[in-house]
């Protein structure tokens, strides 16, 4: 089934692309508005960007348990209207002169925590919504608003800001969950799951359940493991490799904004291009060869910086930027479709916290190994952790599928893969 006529999907994606756009807008305004407004420094900035990703890292396992108890539909709506509500309270306040920043906290905490409980959901539920069959397609076409959100919301976010104060611009962030709201009420397809006569499970007995699944599963424990270390390793760059363009290639701002525009540009390239790759390649071979090119981008930030400087980071930040989303795509794409679907929020919240602590502690890592061992080195570590990332899928099923639960020949006959793929998609 093609999904440029699926109509419910297409209510979901153009949802999505609003939505996504609203978020650079308060990625922006909100710590604009603790700096400029409220008189706010680096400490509430900090704090403002924790409360990204604490949420994840803390309350993804029980979204995930509420996922799979609950319509997920249900639960993206509620968070939808929840965030709407919160960052309308912002505006409503800077019009009252009653903004503090204390307020703020609790409205990126709220939205934080909404957004945990949305994206376990919405996780879970696509693979329904759609197919097992259409997800790299499905996947794709989200990532690629994702990007496109990332290249252009920025600018846009900062031409409103101006245009408007932060405060009032974070009024159009509320309104784009608001129309992500609407989206998902005309969405016409309902959570279709075996129903029991009473749940006797604990929570904590589900939860027990939902972790068997995820590390008993060869394919799912697989790209767990590498999609943890492959995030920690980026991470770890990524906090280093800003610092490397200013200090050792000397960059101005502008060109360090010209070589991230142009990553952003590739990572669109990067997302459209990746169904077309994966059936080249198969999915496992694509996995572990992004994984290994993004590495080895890390690795050669210093040789493409003291090569051609400018030019040379800009080359390296292509090549990140390129693999970065096929590596995403199909990671996700495989785990949706090997989870058994009464499982899949226990599976994905439990992934996703694992992922954003990664990632916490990357950036962490990153900027004390640069530190402590230098830029350079910094990078090179960093490189060498992604890449063993891609290689312990060496070790598994991972690497011999072919193509995504639902095709003819997922996996080479005969391997863990394909009877699991068989068994669970």
């Amino acid at each position: 089934m093609a999904l440029g006529r699926h109509s419910d999907f297409n209510r979901l994606w153009f949802g999505q692309t609003v939505s996504n756009f609203g978020d650079k807008i308060s990625l922006l305004a909100l710590p604009t508005l603790a700096v400029v407004v409220l008189d706010g420094g680096a400490l509430e900035v900090g704090v403002l960007g924790a409360l990204r990703f604490l949420p994840f890292l803390l309350l993804a396992p029980i979204a995930g348990l509420v996922a799979d108890r609950v319509s997920r539909r249900t639960v993206m709506i509620v968070a939808d209207l929840g965030r709407f509500l919160a960052l309308a309270t912002i505006p409503l306040a800077f019009a009252l002169d009653s903004v503090t920043m204390t307020h703020i906290f609790i409205v990126a905490g709220i939205t934080g925590c909404l957004t945990t409980f949305f994206e376990v959901s919405y996780q879970s539920w696509l693979p329904q919504l759609i197919g097992t069959e259409n997800l790299i397609e499905g996947n794709t076409k989200l990532q690629i608003s994702r990007s496109v959100a990332e290249a252009v919301g920025a600018g846009a976010g900062g031409a409103l800001i101006q245009l408007l104060g932060a405060a009032r611009a974070i009024t159009a962030d509320a309104f784009t969950f608001l129309i992500s709201l609407i989206a998902l009420l005309v969405i016409r397809h309902r959570d279709v799951r075996e129903r029991t006569e009473e749940r006797k499970a604990s929570a904590k007995a589900e939860m027990k359940e939902g972790m068997k699944t995820l590390f008993g599963n060869p394919v799912l424990r697989g790209l767990f493991t590498a999609n943890v270390v492959v995030n920690l390793g980026a991470a770890m760059g990524d906090a280093i490799l800003i610092v490397y363009a200013y200090k050792e290639l000397n960059l101005s701002p502008g060109q360090v904004g010209a070589a991230f525009a142009v990553m952003s540009v590739f990572v669109i390239v990067g997302a459209v291009l990746s169904e077309v790759v994966s059936k080249s390649l198969s999915v496992g071979r694509l996995l572990v060869i992004t994984a290994v090119v993004l590495g080895a981008g890390y690795i050669l930030v210093p040789t493409g910086g003291a090569v051609g400087g400018f030019v040379g980071l800009i080359v390296v930040q292509a090549i990140i930027g390129f693999v970065s989303p096929m590596f995403d795509i199909h990671v996700l794409s495989l785990v949706q479709g090997v989870t058994p679907n009464e499982q899949m929020g226990r599976v994905s919240g439990t992934a996703l916290s694992a992922v954003y602590g990664a990632l916490s502690l990357g950036y962490f890592a990153g900027g004390a190994l640069g530190e402590a061992i230098g830029l350079t080195g910094g990078l090179a570590v960093a490189g060498a952790v992604t890449i063993v990332g891609g290689l312990t899928l060496l070790t598994g099923p991972v690497a011999k599928i072919k193509e995504m639960p639902g095709g003819d020949d997922t996996a080479e006959e005969g391997s863990p893969a394909s009877d699991e793929a068989k068994v669970t998609a």
